[in-house]
């Protein structure tokens, strides 16, 4: 029976933690993902747990049968379950519709939120903390006469299945169940095993009632009365007397709430330590503390026997406290290690999907290695307390009673370390603390026990001295260096040598770890937990430069200047504006270029990041120094939640959607919630990176974005980052590239080579037209309660994938976005590119083979270039030659070659003479009519002659028939496709493409294959 139950508390245990996690999602939608919302969120559940289990700890003594109310408690909990989605969107409607736009913000608001987080889970919480008490009492009695004995074996078993239910439940519900079922599934899973265990533990009272009938009801007084109180806690015969009992049961329950402080004060430090090496992803918090509760059941699992054979609980309960904050001040030594594990690791994995698995394993194993010894401690403690308390005859109330202080010290934990403690101490500080904690309770356990034996006076004197010298020699030890803190090891897989990086800024913040890196050559780089969120080059720091030696507006600097002047090109009269995201605070600072800006808030949710920006100054110095300028300290789903008002421009640049609680910012429900908050011709710029994502996963935010607005275009700011351009207007107002002319826009980019509306122009790729028939029934759409992009971004980041989708339109001899939309990219009117995109590179290749430019730039000098007017030089020759090839389909590949050579990058527009010449040699020399035909059907392509491309698909199908490819497959079909339809042969069109899409080159799953699928569909 008693195994049974065990194993049934597993299940609960599992279930449980799945609550918490996935209750904290819910939460985190309905309050943001601040540091404060965090805390409250865990403070609120932790609080109603132990609010159940004090309850528990006064009424199990009089219940008849405490697992029958256990059964009864989890079956609710489990109805619970089952209703919760639905509850928390109603109630969401509610509060979103009525309650909170009819409050005047502030703390009003903040209390109904809290108000409304708390009724959400707290009745939950307050049955999940009853039971513990229930459960274990339910066993205790089981034990009969035997209980005393036996208890310290019960208590540590109990603690053990619950606690390894709760770190596996967090693991196959981080990794597996949502993805499969998504937050709501996942909690019906957790629902349904709180159903099978309430019925399983009810089925088993009953069987055991049935098979023995005459067992006499059990009674709290078996619990306590199998041996004298005196031998379990080795105390002197006046312990018996009820003053010293109550002095025991309130130094444990004490040590119960002090022992809960530290161990959530060091669970806030290894997670922000570690977080550092193993990145600072969902995943990687899920193994945190996954591993962090699997050194919790250990502890329990490990002290069970021991517990009942010692003579003296007080005393070994004074040397695991000891022991726990030695060991965890001694995991500072192992920590600046684990960055070389980690580096290894990258260095040895393959960057696959298996390699991904390995990956995380080996990350659980990081987190086991950091915090296991600790924490095995810190689960022997309850035991421990609680067999000590039933021992001296406290009755089952000390069940409740630890479990109930020992969570009240946990909510004192979390706040005091992740409010006050992180800001003021550092991680590193923050875990000496904690340990200290430890060792002091460890000590005071050892006093108390050396007043009445003197025996242990030596004992406590060599802890004492022993704990001062652990503390003293943690804080005096060397600081961390902070380049090996900043270096991403986790991303990068290398370690740099300490002293090799200048940081000139590193603070621990109350959500993030800040950095500031000066490199010599590349600037200044601000990163988040080692992750770059943005980068300066030194130009932006120089004192003068000529026009000859401008350079091209590359990487960061090309999107943090493209963001703002882009998206307000679209709204060119702006009054009111807020960006997410302070980054460097570029954007911010080229909004508060436009004269007619008026207002402009900068939601920032890590106000460490405001303090590493203003060392950028001043380069980003409007932001700190303009009126109009203005900071909020807030989740931005938290903003947009308390915000009444409705703004004219919206910029959002949060972090990479793979960190925690980002992805929230890129889903169907916050951009709802964004549109909402725009003017009617308010228009929405949203950053979103290419490197390390999957086109799905990419699709998906658009397919969630395209819900709530009407129309968007996508730009490129450079080779791997896009920018949304959103409305909730049908059409998207065309750009004012007149923005450039702002006075303080030109100051600015003075130091760079000169932006154009051409140019400019250029950088759109696609836009809301070409990709809705697409995205209107995507299935992999990315919404708050079905977090694709949060599961899926880390796996992207690890695997080094980039999203192609868009980029590669751009890099295509036929732009499929471009000739979709029939838009012209005509050729550029410098000799050089003001940006260095691939597109833009191509284009002055190819300018400067058309018109025999001078190669005045490095980036298009060498084989490139060099190839290029090779090609033409041969051609030129051939032509004049007025001979015929030797082979006319190797001829015309060179000929195809030599096209792209000259007209990469552009669309709509075609070199006249260049075509004219080609043709008359073609006729001269009488060439086949497939050849002839394929250089009408490029030039017709190419030009948007729709009609022209349709008379000759049959021809290009016949010749391929034949063997006889003159153009490449995808072009091809590409233009076949889309010159049918725009000739309204909507069959001829789907006929095109289902005769050529299998030669494209293309899987069924590429972006263009599932685009021109969608367009004939």
């Amino acid at each position: 029976m008693i195994l049974l139950l065990a194993l049934l508390f597993v299940l609960s245990g599992a279930a449980g933690l799945i609550y918490e996690s996935i209750w904290s999602r819910y939460l985190g939608l309905l309050v943001g993902h601040s540091a404060y919302a965090q805390v409250i969120v865990l403070v609120i559940f932790l609080g109603g747990m132990s609010v159940g289990a004090a309850i528990a700890a006064r009424r199990s003594a009089t219940l008849r049968e405490p697992l029958l109310w256990y059964a009864a408690i989890e079956g609710i909990v489990g109805v619970f379950g089952l209703v919760f989605h639905d509850v928390f969107i109603a109630a969401s409607a509610v509060a979103y519709g009525t309650l909170f736009p009819a409050l005047a913000g502030g703390a009003t608001l903040a209390l109904a939120k809290w108000s409304l987080a708390a009724m959400l889970i707290v009745p939950q919480s307050v049955l999940l903390g009853a039971t513990f008490p229930l459960m274990t009492a339910g066993v205790l009695r089981r034990l009969g006469t035997d209980a005393t004995a036996r208890s310290g074996s019960a208590l540590g078993l109990l603690y053990f299945a619950n606690s390894f239910g709760a770190a596996a439940g967090v693991l196959v519900a981080g990794f597996w169940l949502v993805d499969i079922a998504g937050l709501p599934g996942t909690l019906i899973v957790a629902a349904c095993l709180n159903l099978v265990v309430a019925l399983a533990t009810y089925g088993a009272v009953r069987l055991e009632r049935a098979e023995d009938p005459e067992t006499p009801p059990f009674a709290d007084a078996s619990v306590g009365a199998a041996r004298p109180p005196l031998a379990a806690g080795g105390f002197s015969d006046d312990v018996e007397a009820a003053g010293a009992r109550g002095r025991l049961g309130r130094l444990l329950l004490s040590v119960a709430f002090g022992t809960a402080v530290a161990s959530f004060i060091y669970e806030i430090a290894w997670v922000r330590m570690l977080s550092l090496v193993l990145g600072s992803a969902t995943h990687a918090f899920e193994l945190m503390l996954s591993a962090f509760i699997l050194g919790l059941a250990l502890g329990a699992l490990i002290i069970r026997r021991a517990a009942d054979r010692s003579l003296d609980t007080v005393r070994l309960l004074g040397i695991v406290q000891f022991a726990m904050g030695t060991l965890a001040i001694l995991t500072l030594a192992l920590y600046l290690d684990s960055f070389h594990w980690m580096a290894t690791l990258l260095q040895t994995v393959q960057r696959t999907d298996t390699g991904y698995t390995v990956f995380n394993v080996a990350r659980y194993g990081i987190a086991l290695a950091i915090m296991l010894p600790a924490t095995i401690c810190a689960g022997m403690t309850l035991p421990l307390i609680t067999r000590a308390l039933l021992a001296v005859g406290v009755g089952e109330r000390a069940i409740g009673s630890v479990y109930a202080w020992n969570t009240l010290g946990s909510i004192l934990g979390v706040a005091l370390a992740a409010l006050v403690l992180m800001p003021m101490l550092g991680v590193r500080g923050v875990l000496i603390l904690g340990g200290a904690l430890d060792i002091a309770i460890g000590v005071a356990l050892l006093r108390h026990r050396a007043a009445t034996v003197p025996a242990m006076r030596r004992t406590r004197d060599l802890a004492t001295v022993a704990g001062v010298l652990v503390v003293l020699g943690a804080a005096v030890a060397p600081a961390f260096d902070p380049g090996i803190l900043s270096s991403g090891v986790f991303r990068y897989g290398v370690v740099p040598e300490p002293g090799a990086r200048e940081i000139i800024f590193y603070e621990h913040g109350r959500t993030a770890s800040v950095s500031v890196q000066l490199g010599p050559d590349s600037g200044y780089t601000i990163a988040t937990n080692g992750k770059p969120d943005a980068s300066l080059a030194p130009e932006w720091f120089a004192s003068s430069l000529t026009e000859w030696n401008r350079t091209a507006l590359g990487g960061d600097n090309a999107t943090q200047v493209l963001i703002p002047l882009i998206t307000l090109a679209h709204a060119p009269q702006a009054r009111d504006g807020a960006v997410i995201g302070f980054g460097a605070g570029m954007t911010s600072h080229f909004a508060l270029a436009s004269p007619a800006l008026e207002w402009l808030t900068t939601i920032e949710i890590e106000p460490q990041m405001i303090a590493a920006g203003r060392l950028l100054q001043p380069a980003n110095t409007r932001v700190f120094t303009d009126p109009r300028s203005v900071f909020v300290t807030d989740d931005a789903r938290s903003f947009f939640a308390a915000s009444q008002r409705r703004f004219d421009v919206i910029f959002s640049e949060p972090s990479n959607p793979w960190v925690s609680g980002v992805a929230g910012l890129f889903t169907e429900e916050f951009y709802a919630r964004v549109s909402a908050h725009l003017t009617p011709t308010g228009v929405f710029g949203q950053w979103l990176h290419l490197y390390e994502m999957e086109d799905d996963l990419l699709l998906g935010i658009l397919a969630a974005l395209s819900k709530s607005f009407a129309s968007y275009e996508i730009y490129l700011t450079n080779d791997v980052d896009a920018l949304v351009v959103a409305s909730n207007m049908p059409q998207l107002p065309e750009p004012d590239w007149t923005l450039l002319a702002w006075e303080d826009v030109e100051l600015d980019l003075a130091r760079f080579r000169r932006l154009t509306p051409e140019l400019l122009a250029a950088t759109r790729v696609i836009g809301h037209r070409e990709l809705q028939p697409l995205l209107a029934d995507w299935t992999g759409t990315n919404s708050d309660f079905y977090p694709v992009l949060d599961l899926g971004a880390e796996r992207a980041r690890f695997t080094g994938t980039e999203a192609s989708a868009f980029a590669s339109l751009a890099l295509e001899r036929f732009d499929l976005g471009a000739a979709l939309a029939d838009r012209r990219v005509p050729w550029p009117s410098a000799d050089v590119a003001a940006l260095p995109h691939a597109r833009f590179q191509a284009q002055v290749r190819g300018r400067l083979l058309r018109l025999g430019g001078a190669d005045v730039d490095s980036a298009y000098s060498g084989n490139a270039l060099d190839a290029a007017r090779l090609r033409a030089q041969r051609l030129t020759l051939e032509l004049a030659s007025g001979q015929a090839p030797v082979s006319w389909p190797l001829w015309f590949a060179e000929v195809l070659q030599a096209e792209r050579d000259r007209h990469q990058g552009t669309m709509g527009v075609a070199d006249s003479a260049w075509y004219r010449a080609v043709e008359r040699y073609l006729a001269d020399r009488q060439a086949p009519e497939g050849a002839r035909a394929a250089l009408r059907f490029l030039r017709a392509a190419v030009t948007y002659d729709w009609q022209g491309v349709a008379a000759e698909v049959d021809a290009m199908i016949a010749e391929r028939d034949r063997g006889r490819a003159w153009l490449p497959p995808a072009l091809l079909v590409d233009a076949a496709v889309i010159a049918r339809l725009r000739t309204g042969d909507v069959a001829g069109a789907r006929a095109a493409f289902a005769r050529l899409n299998d030669v494209a080159g293309r899987g069924p799953f590429d972006f263009r294959t599932l685009l021109l699928d969608a367009h004939v569909t």
